[in-house]
């Protein structure tokens, strides 16, 4: 077996699965100006398709047809005010997260890397299968395919330095690794 290059070894916590929605938000929408419009377009889009949706019963009359055009706007207006909710999707998130408290670890090599739990044991993964990466304050976001991520915490490392990792990865996997802003 090769050297250990780098090991880290952590617990998500809620601040780390916070981390990871900021994240994704990020990549989906990397210019700051779209996130911006979004977190505060969309609950005003909301609340007016709500208001819409309620007034047009209300100046037409009960009609069928008023009523579910009324229940549709309700729907989408509710649906718009949430998706701006990051923290709600923090919490959200957080909530459904299986691994509340099980220490990972992540080792790396120069050919590979490893991921191991108490529940799914060890996994190995190439270098190549990292196809992108984002790093913020406190982390390491490694992408494969989808929305797949391997998050590391910079203050999980207990073989090699935080600062000099994104060079490795950038080195081993031909990938930089973008700041989340």
């Amino acid at each position: 077996m090769s050297e250990i290059k780098y090991q880290v070894k952590m617990a998500y916590d809620r601040e780390d699965i916070a981390a990871l929605v900021r994240t994704m938000e990020f990549r989906r929408h990397p210019e700051k100006n779209v996130r911006m419009a979004r977190k505060i377009g969309f609950p005003i889009f909301g609340l007016a398709i709500i208001a819409a949706g309620i007034s047009l019963p209300v100046l037409s009359g009960p009609a069928v047809s008023s009523i579910v055009f009324a229940v549709c706007c309700a729907l989408l207006g509710v649906v718009l005010i949430r998706r701006s909710d990051s923290r709600g999707m923090e919490r959200r998130t957080w909530k459904k997260y299986p691994n509340k408290g099980l220490e990972m670890t992540y080792t790396f090599y120069n050919d590979h890397f490893e991921e191991e739990d108490e529940v799914s044991g060890k996994n190995d993964f190439q270098y190549l299968s990292i196809k992108n990466g984002n790093m913020d304050d406190g982390h390491f976001f490694l992408f494969t395919t989808g929305n797949m991520a391997h998050m590391l915490k910079k203050d999980g490392f207990v073989v090699g330095d935080p600062a000099s990792f994104a060079k490795f990865i950038h080195v081993r996997a031909a990938v930089t690794l973008d700041p989340v802003e």
